[in-house]
């Protein structure tokens, strides 16, 4: 097969098929770039021909059979989001041919399947890993599969069929008598598609022009063009075959892909970005935990391994690159490990406890560091993520700090870490000094009594709060805990205040002092939805036989009280204060 420029049904239709190597992306194209396919195409005049950028491919050698019929095998190495989307269209296309009750067309429609799709089990493309199944069931034959399965790539070409498919139906209501035409002139835009093929005989050849390469579609991510420049550098460096070298590049990206993968099909891991752990990582071995430089980390990294490139030590560029590669792989799957981890151990509880307290991110490049190195050392990792939930409560939820105080010096804590400079006992007394430089004993005492407890402080974060009270006052009353975390901070429960917000009951000379106490911690509890809503608004009177019933014993203990008002507020606001003190003691 000749490189130049063809158009695309000489590439696709023929006896050749196309694979997607591991080292690459998952599908990424999104509406953008399916709206920008559907334009160009819709938009282009009858006869003319559209230029639709470089397809890189490398043959393998190798055949797949079906009967007598044989398909040599390519590597897509540049352009799989292109022609994915394209075929994608196509089976939308003869969805609509199929509809149409004519002779012809059902010809057509055997032709098409047989160039652009499949031949009998032989398909004309396989993506990666769960996807080329995916691809093949879904997108070709039409199989469904439910939504809460499908990872973020197979959503992608879910959606992208059902854009295709809304995008026909839609021309077809405006104008269903030309419908046929227009089908058949959009299935003719496609065949005429322009393309450069361009075919190489080996990885190295493919990493030195797709680093060159500029085609239009999706940009590459930060993590991409890493993996993309780090090859090219393998290339540049290795004095004899770069072979093996960019190997086991493409395999630990390859991996790194898949780690990410998991991270983000994770509730924990749905808002990390692959360039936030790729950062994470750079703070933590290059940038001397220096949070500023970590957002410049791709220009750093390249402008490091160029000058020991050009310096002439191509052996010790080499010997970088390939480190760098191994310890970004690392970082990735710690992380992984982390977001997904969910042993109902010591470990499991208190990473659940960060991640519920919702401020983990400043922490994420020490959370990588320390759980390389003491994962399996399970009682050292469960009081580092203890010191994590204290700092977290202390500073963010009851000193109300900015989210990312304390952050750079986390950073360089993740540092040291990483350069094996501090040991465990040393990275707790850190923890324990940074905690009480922000929010020492003082502080804590002082805002967890404030007036405005209720407007200060976050419902979801004062739902955690007397959560772990609740399981305080239980464990003193040697009662089991019949009620979790989730459920209390779920729609199901609320904060109540116990003198009701509502002033309107009480009589003229108490409402400048309901005025100053309402909102303090001590007249906040816990109560389900239809509790509150049936009993909330009620004087105290009421409500106290009613905290009988309750299945909560933050509620159930205010029944042995006759009164409520200013002096109960301030005890039962000693007895929480005196609880949180001891609860996240530094």
């Amino acid at each position: 097969m000749e490189k130049g420029l063809v158009p695309l049904k000489d590439l696709v239709i023929g006896d050749r098929t196309f694979e997607i190597p591991i080292y690459q992306r998952n599908y990424s194209w999104e509406k953008n770039q399916w709206e920008d396919l559907w334009n160009d195409l819709l938009y282009l005049d009858v006869g003319k021909r559209h230029y639709f950028g470089t397809l890189l491919m490398k043959e393998t050698g190798r055949l797949k059979r079906s009967g007598l019929k044989s398909f040599g095998v390519y590597e897509l190495i540049d352009g799989q989001q292109r022609l994915s989307t394209t075929l994608i269209l196509v089976k939308e296309i003869m969805a609509q041919l199929g509809k149409i009750d004519d002779e012809n067309v059902r010809a057509e429609l055997i032709d098409l399947e047989k160039n652009y799709l499949k031949y009998r089990e032989v398909y004309k493309l396989e993506l990666l890993g769960d996807d080329s199944e995916f691809f093949r069931r879904y997108v070709i034959d039409d199989m469904e599969y439910p939504d809460e399965v499908l990872t973020p790539s197979q959503r992608r070409l879910k959606e992208a069929k059902i854009f295709f498919r809304t995008k026909l139906e839609e021309i077809k209501k405006a104008d269903p008598n030309h419908f046929r035409d227009f089908l058949i002139q959009l299935k003719e835009k496609i065949d005429n598609l322009e393309i450069i093929r361009y075919i190489v005989g080996n990885d190295s050849d493919a990493v030195l022009i797709f680093e060159t390469v500029n085609d239009r579609g999706k940009l590459l991510s930060r993590l991409e063009k890493t993996k993309s420049f780090l090859m090219h550098l393998v290339y540049l460096s290795e004095p004899t075959d770069p072979a093996d070298s960019l190997r086991q590049v493409n395999e630990s990206f390859s991996r790194i892909f898949r780690y990410l993968e998991g991270i983000q099909t994770n509730e924990r891991g749905r808002n990390l970005h692959e360039e936030d752990i790729q950062r994470y990582h750079f703070v933590t071995c290059e940038a001397e935990g220096d949070r500023d430089t970590s957002y410049t980390y791709l220009d750093f990294l390249k402008g490091k391994i160029r000058d020991i490139y050009r310096s002439g030590e191509q052996q010790k560029c080499l010997e970088y690159v390939l480190e760098y590669t191994k310890s970004l792989e690392k970082a990735f799957f710690a992380l992984k490990e982390i977001v997904t981890y969910d042993l109902n151990d010591e470990v499991g509880t208190w990473l659940k406890k960060s991640f519920t307290l919702e401020r983990v991110a400043g922490f994420f490049p020490l959370l990588m560091e320390t759980w390389i190195k003491f994962k399996n050392e399970k009682e050292k990792m469960t009081e580092i993520l203890r010191l994590l939930e204290i700092f977290t409560l202390r500073v963010y939820v009851v000193g109300r700090r900015r989210a990312d105080t304390g952050e750079s010096r986390a950073y360089r804590l993740a540092y040291k870490v990483h350069r094996h400079s501090l040991e465990f006992d040393e990275i707790t007394q850190d923890l324990k000094y940074f905690a009480n430089e922000y929010e020492n004993n003082e502080d804590f005492q002082r805002d967890i009594k404030v007036e405005n407890f209720y407007s200060k402080i976050g419902n979801r974060d004062i739902k955690y709060i007397l959560f772990e009270y609740e399981k305080y006052l239980r464990e003193q009353a040697r009662e089991p805990l019949e009620i979790d975390l989730d459920s209390i901070l779920s729609e199901e429960f609320q904060i109540e205040h116990i003198w009701p917000q509502n002033p309107e009951q009480l009589p003229d000379n108490l409402k400048e002092i309901h005025e100053h106490c309402r909102d303090r911690l001590g007249n906040l509890t816990l109560a389900s939805k239809s509790w509150n809503v049936k009993w909330g608004n009620c004087r105290f009177e009421i409500k106290r036989e009613k905290y009988q019933d309750s299945v909560l014993r933050v509620q159930k203990e205010l029944s042995n009280l006759k009164q409520w008002g200013k002096e109960q507020i301030e005890k039962r606001e000693e007895q929480i204060a005196k609880f949180a003190m001891e609860r996240w003691k530094i």
